[in-house]
């Protein structure tokens, strides 16, 4: 893999699906990709409708969480089980847009001399409650 995504989402059902596929569609030129979305600890059918899609979206992994350990705990298991050396992560609310991530990903993948070590994203809008 080159690149993997990290998704950490709780209780995301309405939109993770639509994220997942707007995700691997962003991100088609760059291939290997995984997109690893870690459920942490939903109570909404999250995992079932990841699962199903899973089954024909063959670049989505689920990562679960048995309880809700929060963002931090949700962004470090998905690192962890990356497959690639560049991860980059994205929140499962669907607030930042995907078509953003080759944009992030080429500056790594374009810095050769492995000095860059972290490019971030800012959401200009924020709608947190």
């Amino acid at each position: 893999m080159n690149l993997s995504i990290v998704i950490p989402a709780r209780n995301e059902a309405e939109a993770i699906i639509g994220l997942a596929e707007a995700i691997d569609r962003a991100m088609a030129g760059f291939t290997p990709f995984e997109i690893i979305v870690v459920d942490d600890g939903s109570d909404d059918d999250s995992v079932a409708r990841l699962e199903a899609r899973a089954a024909t979206l063959p670049h989505l992994r689920l990562v679960r969480h048995a309880l809700s350990a929060g963002q931090s705990a949700a962004v470090h298991s998905g690192v962890q089980a990356a497959r690639a050396q560049i991860v980059l992560t994205l929140d499962g609310d669907g607030q930042n847009p995907p078509e953003e991530l080759p944009r992030l990903a080429a500056v790594l993948l374009a810095d050769t001399t492995r000095r860059i070590g972290l490019v971030a994203g800012q959401r200009v809008r924020r709608q947190d409650t």
